[in-house]
């Protein structure tokens, strides 16, 4: 109909102090929610790239420490991991297996005792929880806006009938003309609250999916590079050996009865 007002124009028009209050802060969510899902959005589009080079490289490395300072990977959630687990067997190689006269063992013709893979998984552990944590960084503004946001928007609502009833209570007399607009400003923070709420709600659940994918080619790299450590540089039998040294096996104790 000609000359008919919008009627969200229409309701903020007729708005409350509290609820201008309201919408600013449903404002503020909005914002602060847009800026983490556009900016995790890209940053875990550049961390799965990178992720991918990395994965790639490690394929084609000549021997597990190769890619060790490669200030090219930085930012690629698994180079964390390989990174921890790098230093903790350098570290460990330093301890119990210094350079040799003589390479005999893997590509470095050095191997420490299979006891350090204790250490070498807690380096690890540690590796992807550092990388869980920062891939995970932000999601509680969206997670804020998901579960606050509606419930702000209502705290408006009421407020705004509060004050419809006050002053119909005052006035003494009560009448739709009179009421309505007190209503329509009231109504629109329930819609704000959603409006915050909706596209957090999707967004965190994308990017959720995106972070948990990540995570679960983390863990499976991880388990990659332990039996790669384990092949070229732990010694297998240092755990079944007393001092380093290895037991002979006799042809007698391979007999086994059925």
């Amino acid at each position: 109909m000609e000359g008919h007002e919008s009627a969200v124009l229409y309701a903020v028009k007729h708005t409350t102090t509290e609820g201008i209050i309201t919408m600013s802060l449903l404002g503020l969510m909005s914002l602060s929610s847009w800026m983490v899902i556009v900016g995790k959005a890209l940053g875990l589009r550049r961390q799965s790239r990178l992720a991918d080079r990395f994965y790639a490289a490690f394929e084609e490395a000549p021997e597990p420490l190769a890619l060790v300072g490669r200030d090219e990977f930085e930012g690629a959630p698994p180079y964390s991991v390989y990174d921890y687990a790098c230093r903790e067997l350098q570290k460990q190689l330093a301890r119990f297996a210094p350079p040799p006269e003589k390479a005999n063992g893997g590509p470095s013709g050095r191997r420490a005792p299979s006891r350090v893979l204790a250490a070498i998984r807690a380096a690890m552990e540690r590796g992807i929880g550092d990388e869980g944590v920062r891939l995970g960084a932000g999601m509680v503004i969206l997670a804020l806006a998901i579960s606050g946001g509606p419930f702000v928007g209502l705290t408006g609502t009421v407020f705004g009938v509060m004050e419809v009833f006050s002053g119909v209570a005052q006035a003494g007399q009560a009448n739709l003309s009179a009421m309505a607009p007190g209503v329509a400003g009231a109504l629109i923070n329930t819609v704000l609250g959603l409006i915050v709420a909706i596209p957090a709600l999707f967004a965190y659940n994308m990017l959720n999916r995106r972070i948990d994918s990540l995570t679960l080619d983390m863990t499976n790299f991880a388990s990659e590079l332990e039996a790669t450590f384990v092949i070229d540089y732990v010694d297998a039998g240092g755990a079944a050996s007393e001092g380093g040294a290895r037991r002979e096996v006799h042809a007698s104790d391979l007999a086994t009865t059925h």
